[in-house]
């Protein structure tokens, strides 16, 4: 098995990194802080699916600063021919997808879930045992950093008993153990509770034989009494016969008398109504009366309406004009005053303007220079170059005097002043003085020119000083001109402004128009408030007899119909009467077929019969309640020995249970944990021992002793010793760990391992002694142990390890 490569996208410090890997051993090196222990989390993360808050305690944390999604991916060859990729996704939504190469393209393998994949990749990395790779990876084959002593350097022998039962999968016999405790507790407590559950039981059916015999005296009495109720039964059939007829006829006789006393009652119901309609023919006849004499009223009140609520509408159009009127008043007073100030406001604008136009004016014609000031600032030019030349001249004669009076100096040496050797004219003679009077003509060249120099530098003086008066008033006839410009625009602004008067009152003088032609639509509402007031009192005066004639109206307009309405009710009052009279006859005719005494004796008959029936039959249906519970209770009792029999029997299987249980943790569970741990630390330590001996090159034996405890073994004094935990350095504890885990690895078949600064606490030598150990691992010497890895990956800076590697990556 092999890892190819990694590729990493905004995971921690790595933006965008691609790593690829070899055979054998690869080191990862570089600055703290560059991020080498991330490649170990993201293969953990990708290719053993461990949860990233595993690595962080926040998973926004495994996650690049300012990205929202990081992804990883893995590449891998299982050793099968084949080529795998792993795809795991970091943040929203993550996703873990694995696929297979084929035909030079990876194609993804469709799994249901997480689950599906982890076990395809269990399958591929050969690592498919019972416990998840996350868990295998963290524990074994890949343990973080700060957890690498991990469970070796536990004090407490119970908890590094556990640990290590874990990482080697033996746990499940001692939590067996464990759990079986719970079991036989159970088991116990249910024997128990059948115990109890038989004697209450049995305490329940010792009363069956009673109540087998009160079961059969309840059936005989039962038998008796259903034949007493036979017997009655017949004679209430006979009394319930002639009780019929003479209900029947009873009825009847009822019947007739409530047909006479409902006739009785329409009648008297209908003489009431006939008065009450008459009452209201007449109140109708009157209504009809008064509906024609207020007629014409209603008529005027009617018109006179009509005649308002037109002169209403008259006074909403005046009220509209009125209100239009104020308002072209008030806006031709608003512009009339707009005008009157615009107005005073241009025209004390245009006089400011003339008097500072005069007043720019006369600064111009004071800006003019004196003639005495042209002139000077005209000269300067002139002035300055023949300064210039005075200045040449007065170099030139001060360069004259000192060669006269170097001249002077080297004659009276005896030396020629041209070719700088002895003068043989001069030879053995006084030297003639020929400078003196020379440079005495120079001294008084120069005095003049100094004198004409001092001269010329008052009258620059004075030049420059004219011409800065002159460029003074340059300046300020520059600003002055702008200030005529900036007037003269404010001067065209203010022009504006005053034809602009012309639209105010042209604004003012329509607004006033449309004011008096609405003032002349006013006049035709003068008299409107007196008419409204006339019809007003017109209406009011008929309001009395337009009340009138509404309020009798509907009585008018019903008068035929109550007309109508009395006459049937005359016709039926008459036709009530016949029918009454006829109702009186059959009265008579059943009063002689029906005797209420002899009724009265056959309906106390049948009580009594259906009294002593009821009496009876409830007496049967209690005696059949009694016969139904103790049939019940019989019943229930007889179950009750079936349910005893079957608790025996369960009570005989959970104690067969309860001694097999007890055997078990006794004889099995109590042992194989301890015998599979011996074993496995038996093997783990004869290759584990071999591997240190080479890393600290001592005749020290490491033995991985009792609890999982690390003991190293040797001779002082002829005399064995034993020491473990704090009697151990921090490079023997860390040489000892290292051979453990090398040792353990290959014990549970992994392929290919992690070590994240494996050098920590080891001197140089136990540094370059474990470095040669991780070679001959690799390539199996017989000596150290059998080539068991793949592929192993080491984190460190240790220069031990450049030596053994097949490749080391440098992270930048």
């Amino acid at each position: 098995m092999q890892i190819l490569s990694i590729s990493l996208k905004n995971i921690k410090s790595h933006r965008d990194r691609e790593l690829h890997f070899v055979g054998g051993i690869n080191v990862l090196s570089g600055v703290n802080g560059v991020g080498k222990s991330t490649i170990f989390e993201a293969i953990g993360y990708a290719l053993f699916g461990v949860d990233a808050r595993d690595f962080v305690g926040n998973i926004e944390r495994f996650i690049t600063i300012g990205a929202k999604k990081g992804e990883i991916v893995v590449t891998f060859a299982p050793g099968d021919g084949d080529t795998y990729r792993v795809f795991r996704t970091v943040g929203a939504g993550s996703k873990w997808l694995l696929a297979r190469e084929i035909g030079g393209a990876f194609e993804v393998e469709d799994h249901a879930g997480a689950q599906e994949t982890e076990a395809r990749i269990k399958e591929l990395l050969g690592l498919d045992g019972g416990r998840p790779l996350a868990d295998q990876f963290k524990l074994v084959i890949g343990p973080f950093q700060n957890e690498f002593l991990g469970p070796f350097v536990l004090k407490q022998p119970a908890k590094r008993q556990e640990a290590f039962d874990e990482i080697l999968g033996i746990d499940a016999w001692r939590k067996t153990y464990k759990g079986t405790s719970t079991l036989l507790k159970a088991v116990k407590a249910r024997i128990d509770l059948l115990n109890v559950e038989i004697e209450g039981k049995q305490e329940q059916v010792v009363t069956l034989p009673e109540r087998q015999q009160e079961l059969t005296g309840v059936v005989a009495e039962v038998e008796a009494r259903q034949k007493l109720v036979a017997d009655k039964e017949k004679g209430l059939a006979a009394t319930e016969v002639l009780l019929a007829q003479l209900d029947g006829r009873e009825k009847m006789t009822q019947a007739v008398k409530g047909d006479i006393q409902v006739l009785e009652n329409r009648v008297r119901d209908g003489e009431g109504k006939i008065v009450d309609n008459r009452k209201r023919v007449k109140e109708a006849e009157q209504a009809l009366g008064i509906l024609e004499k207020s007629r014409a009223g209603k008529e005027a009140f009617a018109a006179a309406e009509v005649q308002l609520k037109t002169l209403r509408e008259q006074e909403k159009q005046r009220r509209t004009i009125e209100q239009e009127i104020a308002v072209l008043d008030k806006e031709s007073a608003r512009l009339a005053q707009a005008y009157a100030h615009e107005r005073q406001e241009v025209e004390k604008t245009a006089q400011e303007q003339t008097a500072e136009e005069l007043r720019l004016t006369a600064d111009q014609k004071g800006l003019v220079a004196g003639e005495d000031v042209t002139m000077a600032a005209a000269r300067l030019p002139a002035l300055r170059a023949e300064a210039e030349k005075l200045r040449l001249a007065k170099g030139l004669l001060e360069g004259r005097r000192a060669a006269l009076q170097e001249g002077q100096g080297k004659v009276a040496e005896g030396v020629c002043p041209f070719f700088k050797e002895p003068c043989q004219n001069i030879a053995g003679k006084a030297p003639r003085d020929v400078f003196s009077a020379r440079v005495d003509e120079l001294d008084k060249e120069g005095l003049v020119l100094e004198q004409r120099l001092t001269g010329l530098d008052q009258d620059i003086a004075a030049a420059e000083k004219a011409r800065q008066e002159m460029e003074t008033l340059t300046v300020r006839g520059q600003e002055l001109a702008k200030q005529l410009s900036a007037l003269v625009k404010r001067r065209d602004d203010n022009t504006r402004r005053q034809g602009a008067l012309e639209g105010i009152k042209k604004q003012q003088e329509e607004a006033e128009k449309k004011g008096g032609t609405r003032k002349e639509e006013l006049k035709k509402y003068t008299n409107l408030d007196g008419r409204i007031t006339a019809i007003e009192k017109l209406r009011t005066a008929h309001q009395g007899a337009r009340d009138a004639f509404f309020a009798n109206q509907k009585d008018a307009l019903d008068l035929q119909t109550r007309r109508d309405s009395l006459a049937r009710m005359i016709a039926l009052l008459a036709e009530l009467r016949q029918n009454l009279a006829a109702k009186g006859q059959e009265l008579g005719t059943l009063a002689r077929d029906y005797d209420p005494k002899r009724h009265v004796e056959v309906r106390l008959g049948k009580e009594q019969l259906l009294g002593e029936l009821a009496t009876s039959r409830e007496k049967i249906a209690d005696l059949g309640r009694d016969r139904l519970r103790l049939g019940e209770e019989i019943k229930k009792m007889k179950q009750l020995k079936e349910e005893i029999k079957a608790c025996v029997a369960a009570r005989k299987g959970f104690a067969d249970k309860e001694e097999l249980v007890k055997f078990l943790r006794s004889q099995i569970f109590n042992n194989v944990s301890a015998q599979l741990s011996e074993r496995f630390r038996e093997e783990i330590s004869l290759r584990a021992d071999i591997i240190y001996r080479n890393i600290a090159e001592t005749d020290e034996e490491l033995y991985w002793g009792d609890k999982y405890q690390i003991v190293l073994r040797d001779m002082e004094n002829g005399e064995l010793r034993e020491r473990s935990d704090d009697q151990l350095s921090g490079g023997q504890t860390m040489s000892a760990v290292v051979a453990l885990r090398l040792a353990l690895l290959q014990t549970i078949g992994a392929r290919v391992a992690f070590f994240d600064e494996p050098t920590s606490n080891l001197d140089a030598a136990r540094r370059a002694n474990l470095a040669h150990a991780f070679r001959a691992i690799d390539v199996g010497r017989e000596e150290v142990t059998e080539h068991w890895y793949d592929q192993l990956f080491l984190i460190s800076h240790d220069v031990a390890f450049t030596e053994v590697t097949d490749q080391i990556i440098t992270l930048e």
